[in-house]
């Protein structure tokens, strides 16, 4: 073989595990997709975005302040307890905003209570 041929073939080689390397760097990125599968029974859980997408928390009481990691995040939830669980725009229960049922779902909430969940109840407001 030349001179010539070989560093084509060399290149073809190279250019090859490029190609492999590059299509396996890409399936390794692509990021982690949220689930409602996520939500343990007789939780409330809680996601970032829409289509249970996102940040997530689950909840197994009341609390009176969810802290600043969700604060004002939630757009999907998920009621997997046997209580209604009411939701509210302020800590200390203040302002509610939505009573859910047992098992209720919504994968994106209506934009007038869309990133506005501060504390939650178990029970109806």
């Amino acid at each position: 073989m030349t001179k010539g041929k070989k560093f084509v073939a060399r290149v073809s080689v190279l250019g090859a595990a490029l190609v492999a390397t590059a299509g396996l760097g890409t399936v390794a990125a692509a990021p982690a997709s949220a689930h409602y599968s996520q939500c343990p029974e007789n939780r409330f859980c809680i996601w970032e975005h829409s289509s249970y997408e996102g940040m997530f928390a689950s909840y197994g009481g009341s609390n009176s302040n969810i802290g600043s990691a969700m604060n004002d995040r939630m757009t999907s939830y998920w009621n997997r307890t046997n209580q209604w669980v009411s939701v509210y725009d302020h800590s200390n229960y203040g302002g509610c905003m939505l009573v859910i049922p047992p098992g209720g779902s919504d994968p994106a909430v209506s934009s007038q209570f869309n990133d506005k969940m501060t504390s939650l109840r178990f029970g109806q407001c």
